[in-house]
Formats: structure tokens, sequence, C-alpha cells
């Protein structure tokens, strides 16, 4: 499945969405505002954003356990995508560890996913990787991913 339609987490509002708590969306909000635009928005694609911020890891283990009943007819990772913005090392420097930490999260989603339906499902097909300059900047993920994780 190649999704026609991508939503970004909460762009700058005039006002506090109505599912969040207060106007710095978090952990929570951010989970629910994924729920949202998939099940209301109809939306194919999530980016998770993992570049210069705190975010949820887990993104994947709470929507299925909070929002099973959709993710039973809507499958994560063949139906619908979460797609993880990872920070880019070449640019970001400060950011490089988390760029592993994000990668480690992939093998864990999957396992939360397997479980969950009892197949082998993949719920995170691939990543974005921003500023990206040359093609050696998606090589050396890649090889980092094949490598540790």
């Amino acid at each position: 499945m190649i999704p026609r339609t991508m939503s970004t987490q909460h762009p700058d509002n005039v006002y506090i969405p109505f599912f969040a708590h207060e106007s710095s969306l978090g952990g929570e909000d951010e989970v629910l505002e994924a729920f949202y635009a998939f099940s209301v928005l109809g939306v194919q694609e999530q980016m998770w954003d993992f570049e210069g911020k705190e975010v949820d890891e887990f993104v994947i283990k709470k929507l299925l356990e909070k929002y099973g009943q959709f993710f039973k007819k809507k499958k994560l990772g063949r139906d619908i995508r979460i797609t993880p913005r990872v920070p880019n090392p070449s640019v970001e420097k400060a950011e490089a560890k988390l760029l592993l930490e994000t990668l480690e999260s992939i093998p864990r989603s999957a396992d939360y996913a397997k479980l969950f339906y009892g197949e082998e499902i993949a719920p995170i097909f691939e990543v974005i990787l921003p500023m990206t300059t040359s093609s050696e900047e998606i090589e050396r993920v890649y090889e980092l991913y094949k490598r540790y994780i």
C-alpha cells in the first residue's frame, strides 16, 4: 500500500486542539492526535516526529491497546502507517543517539503488532531522514539498523 495522505504532528494552531490538555502537546495528546487523524480524517499515514523533541516511543503499543477495535479493522503497517521522522546525525550532531533509540523501537513495535494481530505485520515500514543531501546518509542509517538492530 502506498499512502495517499500523510498527517504530521500538530502544526501550530491558533487555538488548543479539542483533544489537548494544554497548548504544548505531549505524549498522550500526540497518541490521541494520531488516532484522530486515522479514524476521523481518514489519513493513511501519520508522521511521528522523533526529531529534536521528547516523544513517546511506545506509540504503536498505546494505539493498539487504547483503540484496539479500530486497529483490528485498519491494520497498522498494512492499511495505515506510522512513519518516524528521525534526526539526521550528519546535520544534528547532538541528536545522533536519538536516531539509534528510534531505530531500536522498530522491532519492539513489530513485537507488539504481532501479539495484537496474531501475525507478522511490521507497523513501521520506513523512516523519514530530513535534510538529506546524499545517498550515503541514507545508506548510513540503513547500515546502522542492519548492524546494531
